[in-house]
């Protein structure tokens, strides 16, 4: 797999999180495939106040909420988002934000790193606000992922 380097060498906002997993790194990245939001308890209460009363889309895998960049099977999968993630309904034309996440399966455990480039200052200024915020729940949000998938990869292994 590339780095994200070649995907979004510039950015202003990331954050990187791993776990260790006991198990083969193409079992890892399946699971990683599996997980929907609504299989981690935190996701799927987060989520559910993003919508705030709007119906529930249909359930899918949370890789699947982006764009597939680079798929490796067996290996991880690095996925690209783009929206203004600060307004409510977080995209639209003319977003200003573009985000990549990768998943990687290697040496015993998984990795995922998420990186942010907003190009245009008034919107990353509203960004960096919306980050300030959020970050620690995204941070949560990826360490319940990895965790969930730690539990599914060992349980099967």
């Amino acid at each position: 797999m590339k780095a994200l380097d070649a995907y979004l060498p510039e950015y202003e906002f990331s954050e990187r999180h791993r776990i260790r997993i006991a198990a083969a790194p193409a079992r890892i990245d399946t699971v990683v495939r599996e997980i929907a939001a609504e299989d981690v308890a935190v996701l799927r209460l987060l989520f559910r106040l993003r919508r705030l009363g709007r119906p529930a889309p249909a359930r899918r895998p949370f890789v699947e909420h982006g764009r597939r960049l680079e798929d490796a099977p067996g290996e991880g999968l690095i996925v690209g988002l783009e929206g203004d993630f600060w307004r409510l309904r977080g995209s639209g034309r003319g977003s200003s934000c573009s985000a990549v996440i990768d998943f990687r399966a290697a040496d015993g455990g998984l990795t995922t790193e998420t990186r942010v480039h907003v190009a245009d200052p008034a919107a990353r200024r509203k960004f960096a606000r919306y980050w300030r915020v959020v970050r620690p729940f995204s941070g949560l949000t990826r360490i319940a992922f990895l965790r969930e998938a730690k539990r599914r990869a060992e349980s099967a292994a």
